[in-house]
């Protein structure tokens, strides 16, 4: 490997770090602004106060969204130039990556560890071609389908958890009402509307729904490119244009698809490692791994 496409494995595995931790801090940030909706209520804060407060929370919380989606956006971009490199032996524009870094601070992709360039290496032994980038495409899109599925399974059960929290609470505050006098019940309709109200804001404002219709959406896109994959397989006469256009495809969904977090391959890896090793000649009748 040169120099050139080392760097860039580095470039992508540093830019999807940064834009994964960026999304943290947004989640993070989403969450205090919640907590600080729930405590104003019960502190009976000032009105004014409050909104203001509320107003630059939710306004840096979407500076920090934004920069995580920035982030992606340069690791994506990084990405499709190694797929086309690697694939189709396209020779990487060596410009591209000194233009990149010289933007960056010195040193910037000094950490980058072995473990996580490892992230975007291939496991086809077939030279660059058509064929090659075919193969690699049907591995990439076969993790991010059943990434994305396990993904929505956890985001289906945050959904179901928060879904009961509020109807236990409105059963509770149902309940205070009946023992509650004339002048307390007021206030408790009054607490408990306010919590239900930042609980649901919260969990639309960091696009539970939204992102779980998005991982199904592209766990059967990727599906969908595995077929497409698996046809092309079948036959030797594959061309380059093929090829082009079945990454393209995939690329496609790959790069309006949310972020897989890290801690699905960490649950999830060695397992579909393991069936990977099954799946992968099956697949793809002539593959040698």
């Amino acid at each position: 490997m040169n120099d050139d496409l080392l760097k860039l494995q580095q470039i992508i595995a540093k830019t999807f770090r940064k834009a994964k931790r960026w999304y943290v801090g947004y989640l993070l940030c989403q969450l205090l602004v919640l907590a600080f909706a729930v405590v104003s209520i019960f502190a009976q804060m000032n009105p004014n106060l409050s909104a203001l407060i509320a107003f630059l929370g939710v306004l840096a919380t979407e500076c920090i969204r934004w920069r995580s989606d920035a982030w992606k956006s340069e690791a994506e971009s990084a990405k499709r130039k190694w797929e086309v490199a690697d694939g189709l032996g396209v020779v990487v524009d060596g410009s591209y990556i000194a233009d990149w870094l010289a933007a960056k601070p010195k040193g910037f992709l000094r950490d980058v560890t072995t473990i996580e360039i490892q992230g975007s290496e291939f496991d086809s032994t077939r030279p660059v071609g058509a064929l090659r980038a075919v193969e690699n495409t049907l591995e990439s899109a076969w993790w991010s389908r059943h990434l994305s599925r396990r993904m929505a399974v956890y985001l289906s059960f945050i959904l179901m958890v928060v879904i009961v929290a509020a109807l236990i609470a409105l059963v509770f505050s149902i309940a205070a009402l009946k023992s509650a006098t004339v002048q307390q019940s007021g206030a408790v309709v009054q607490n408990v509307g306010g919590i239900l109200c930042s609980v649901l804001v919260f969990v639309f404002s960091i696009n539970v729904v939204r992102l779980l219709a998005e991982f199904l959406a592209f766990a059967t896109e990727a599906k969908e490119v595995l077929g497409r994959c698996a046809e092309l397989l079948k036959t030797s006469a594959v061309t380059e244009r093929d090829a082009l256009a079945v990454i393209h495809e995939y690329q496609t969904a790959r790069n309006s698809a949310p972020l897989l977090p890290t801690f699905v391959w960490i649950f999830h890896g060695k397992h579909l490692r393991e069936q990977w090793a099954h799946f992968r000649p099956q697949r793809s009748g002539q593959w040698q791994g």
